[in-house]
Parts: C-alpha cells; structure tokens; sequence
C-alpha cells in the first residue's frame, strides 16, 4: 500500500496573484543569490522573497518589496503634487532620468505628470539621514544643493571630488561640510 503524502498537491501550490504591472498572473517564489536574477521593477538584484511570472517563457520577476510599492506617494521633496507609480517610464519614452540620482531608469517610476518629476523607486525611500563610512557624523538628506552654494562656487562631492548638480540629492553634514553624491553614498553598516 502506498503512504499518503503530508501535502497533497492541491494544498501545495502558491497562489497566483495579479500585479498591475504585468499583464500575466505572478506567484510566490524565493530566489537564490547565486541565480543572477535582476527585478523587473526596480532592475536591482533580486535574491530571497519575490514574485515571478507564471508563464515560463516570461522573465518577470519582482522583490517582494516592490510587488508591495504604493501607487501614490507623498514625498518631502516634491510637496506639491501625489507622485504615481509607472510601471514603465512615462510617456513614450523608453527611459527616465530620475530626479533625485541624475541616472537612467527604463523600469518602475513615481511620477508628477503635472511637473515631469521621476523618481527611481529607490530613490524615493531613501533613509532620511545616515552614518556614512567615510565621516564620523550623520549625514542629512539634502534634495538640491542650491543652499549650499557659497558665492558662486559649485557643490563638489567630497568622495570623487565631482562637481554634483545643483537639483541632484546629496548627503551632507552642515558642521563639517561634507557631502557626498548618491553614487558615492556607502552606509557605514555595509
């Protein structure tokens, strides 16, 4: 006689779930560092709690977290107006420049249409302040550099020594004047 199964196969299968980004349904899945996989939402590496396409000609996966994103959000540095998650740069533009970083994104963005503001989604939780390995003292969060010109001269990261735009966000200490740009920003807890 053969022995029961502990699981039958009906109670074994994850559900599928809907995403307002995919036009397929996704499941629940965990996925190994060592599989290279890139998420489709915020196209960072993706490892541990995730969600995949069901259709195995499909490569779309997304972090949990990103499956999760808000669709609005009110953001400190664009106050006047919801920005919208896109799950695709706005317009017919197949690529966005994110106001906070200055880089390029062809996937996920929190959007103003009224102003033409993107944001990574990244970009957008980026912590408040932060210890950064290179300085003793919190770093602030600064959404432009514009205050901290000083007669005329530019703000320079103090990590590659760049000049850094003046709507580009930057970690800054105000007693020390020390900054970084986004790019060069590295957590002392990595």
């Amino acid at each position: 006689m053969a022995a029961k199964p502990l699981i039958s196969r009906k109670n074994s299968l994850r559900p599928c779930v809907k995403h307002f980004s995919h036009s397929h349904p996704l499941r629940p899945v965990d996925v190994k560092e060592e599989e290279e996989i890139i998420c489709s939402g915020c196209e960072l590496d993706l490892s541990g709690s995730a969600y995949k396409c069901t259709k195995s000609t499909c490569d779309f996966f997304l972090h949990k977290s990103c499956f999760e994103l808000p669709r609005e959000l009110e953001h400190t540095s664009h106050p006047q107006h919801l920005l919208v998650l896109l799950s695709s740069p706005p317009g017919d533009d197949s690529k966005f420049t994110c106001n906070a970083c200055g880089d390029y994104g062809t996937s996920f963005a929190y959007h103003c249409a009224t102003c033409q503001f993107n944001f990574h989604v990244g970009c957008a939780f980026l912590p408040k302040t932060m210890k950064h390995v290179d300085h003793n003292h919190p770093l602030t969060l600064l959404y432009s550099t514009n205050f901290l010109d000083k007669e005329g001269l530019v703000f320079t990261c103090d990590v590659c020594r760049k000049e850094v735009s003046q709507t580009s966000w930057v970690y800054y200490c105000l007693d020390c004047d020390y900054g970084t740009d986004l790019h060069c920003t590295t957590p002392a807890e990595c």
